[in-house]
C-alpha cells in the first residue's frame, strides 16, 4: 500500500536520475509506458528549476563545453515537453 502512495514520485525520480527522456517522450501516452505516472507539466517544472539553479550556480559554465552541452540538452528536452503539453491540451 505504501509503495502505491509513492509510485508517482518514484517514477519522476527514476526519470531524472536515469535521464531517460528519450524513453519518456517516445512512450508518453502508451498504456504500459515506463513513466506512466509522470505528468509532463511536473517534469517540465522540475527541469526548468534545475536549469535556473544551474545557471545561477555556474556563472562561468558557458565557457566549459560539457556544461554548454548539458544546457543544450536540457533546453531541447524542455522544448519537447512544452510541445507534448500543448498537443495534449489541444
Amino acid at each position: 500500500m505504501l509503495q502505491l502512495a509513492f509510485i508517482d514520485l518514484r517514477q519522476l525520480l527514476d526519470l531524472f536520475i536515469q535521464w531517460d527522456w528519450s524513453t519518456y517522450l517516445a512512450d508518453y501516452g502508451q498504456p504500459n509506458c515506463k513513466y506512466l505516472r509522470v505528468n509532463p507539466v511536473t517534469a517540465l517544472t522540475l527541469l526548468e528549476k534545475m536549469k535556473d539553479t544551474s545557471r545561477k550556480n555556474n556563472m562561468f559554465a558557458q565557457f566549459r563545453k560539457n556544461e554548454r552541452d548539458k544546457q543544450k540538452l536540457i533546453d531541447t528536452v524542455a522544448k519537447q515537453l512544452r510541445g507534448l503539453i500543448s498537443s495534449h491540451h489541444s
